[in-house]
């Protein structure tokens, strides 16, 4: 007898789902769509990395990971239900022209239609908020963008948000007054604010009115240079930022020790030709608070060693340098001697460096172990630079273990994992 086909099609997607606790079905989701180091409080380690390079690492992750959540969601009611909060903890906007079922899903649930009684807006779940559109809905206007700012205006949990567009079609347009208000009107759960690329850079009177109305700011990065005026009397105090990466002309640079009680961290961009009068300044007032830089250094600005001078001389309880090379034979090793640190951290944004690079930098830690008595950790901070190192240049990576041997000296991976491991695994 052969079976009715439309039966039989039903038999075959009959999905049996295993009679599990709630509670056990939410840690299994957890599980299935986690992303490491994106999320409050683990985010807080990487404070001072965060921006572009940071995003490249982890938005193939992110992505995998919501693809995976809109599955969850459709397999049942009940998965739908359980996976729902999890969809929503995280919203990444890679396309304008998804803005609009978002913002009108998010806005219908938040006037309490389409939701189950008793259950939450689906915003108020979101918890990060990653604004990387690749394109615009459309080639003229900025629907988009007002789009953008419905859907901000229907995320009243939001910690984090990080806008990292790259596309060329919006030009040099900064971002609209409406976003900015829209972030303003959220800014009091706000704990990471973080401007990852030049596209839509905030007008600098908008990006301080968002900074103002924040109550628990952890981490304030916008490190380019901003349109528009201010007064330094116009910033508050700002008593949890513990990371601030901001243009040196901003005047965010002349906010007092009291405006800034609990800052540690300092992102410094060395991106500027000319002097920098308030640079000096600021260490004065601050730097014996810092206790860890992160430097993006080019190699061929001008007055650099002026700055490395003012950390030397105005940081006495720096413990951690962080240092990102446009190429590894970028790295001077006479400049950042005079630094006093137990950490180094290690980053080249050049791919597909040659071994010669990588001796260079393998010669110049060797310097820096015996003229950086205090250093203790040297950590290779991109995992990019660590699998070209494993893959492409094996033997400089034994010899620099050879030079090392002995010494009190670790050489890490982005993880923190000695590299010496790597050679004994791999090893026949």
């Amino acid at each position: 007898m052969i079976p009715n086909s439309v039966s039989a099609l039903k038999a075959r997607r009959r999905v049996n789902i295993p009679q599990l606790p709630p509670e056990l079905w939410e840690i299994i989701f957890y599980h299935a769509t986690y992303v490491p180091d994106i999320f409050i409080p683990e985010i807080y380690k990487h404070s001072g990395a965060l921006g572009n390079l940071f995003n490249r690492d982890h938005y193939p992750l992110i992505r995998h990971s919501l693809l995976t959540r809109r599955y969850l969601v459709r397999v049942c009611k009940t998965w739908w239900h359980l996976a729902t909060p999890f969809l929503y903890r995280s919203i990444f906007i890679g396309r304008g022209r998804c803005l609009s079922s978002l913002a009108s899903a998010l806005a219908f649930s938040a006037r309490g239609k389409g939701v189950v009684l008793g259950e939450r807006p689906l915003g108020s779940f979101t918890e990060r908020l990653d604004i990387a559109m690749r394109d615009k809905s459309q080639a003229h206007g900025n629907t988009d963008l007002e789009l953008l700012a419905e859907v901000i205006r229907c995320l009243p949990n939001l910690a984090i948000v990080s806008v990292n567009v790259r596309t060329t079609q919006y030009g040099s347009l900064a971002m609209p007054d409406i976003v900015m208000d829209a972030l303003a009107y959220v800014a009091p759960s706000l704990k990471i604010i973080d401007w990852a690329t030049r596209r839509l850079l905030p007008p600098l009177y908008g990006l301080h009115d968002v900074v103002n109305a924040t109550q628990h700011l952890r981490i304030l990065r916008c490190p380019y240079s901003l349109t528009g005026h201010t007064t330094a009397k116009a910033i508050c105090t700002l008593s949890s930022c513990t990371t601030l990466a901001v243009p040196l002309d901003d005047m965010f640079y002349r906010m007092t020790p009291t405006q800034l009680p609990a800052l540690r961290e300092l992102s410094y961009h060395c991106l500027v030709l000319a002097r920098q009068p308030l640079f000096i300044p600021f260490m004065k007032s601050h730097g014996s608070k810092l206790t860890s830089v992160h430097l993006y250094w080019p190699g061929y600005i001008a007055h650099t060693s002026d700055r490395i001078k003012g950390l030397a001389t105005h940081c006495p309880n720096l413990r951690r340098l962080t240092i990102i090379l446009s190429d590894w034979e970028s790295f001077d090793v006479e400049s950042f001697k005079l630094i006093s640190v137990d950490f180094l951290g290690l980053r080249c944004r050049q791919n597909q460096s040659s071994t010669r690079s990588y001796k260079f930098v393998i010669s110049a830690l060797e310097r820096l172990k015996d003229e950086m008595p205090a250093l203790r950790t040297v950590r290779f901070t991109s995992p990019f630079n660590v699998n070209e190192l494993l893959k492409n240049h094996p033997k400089a990576l034994v010899h620099a273990l050879e030079l090392f041997k002995g010494s009190k000296l670790r050489l890490e991976d982005h993880e923190g994992r000695l590299l010496f491991w790597y050679i004994c695994i791999t090893d026949p």
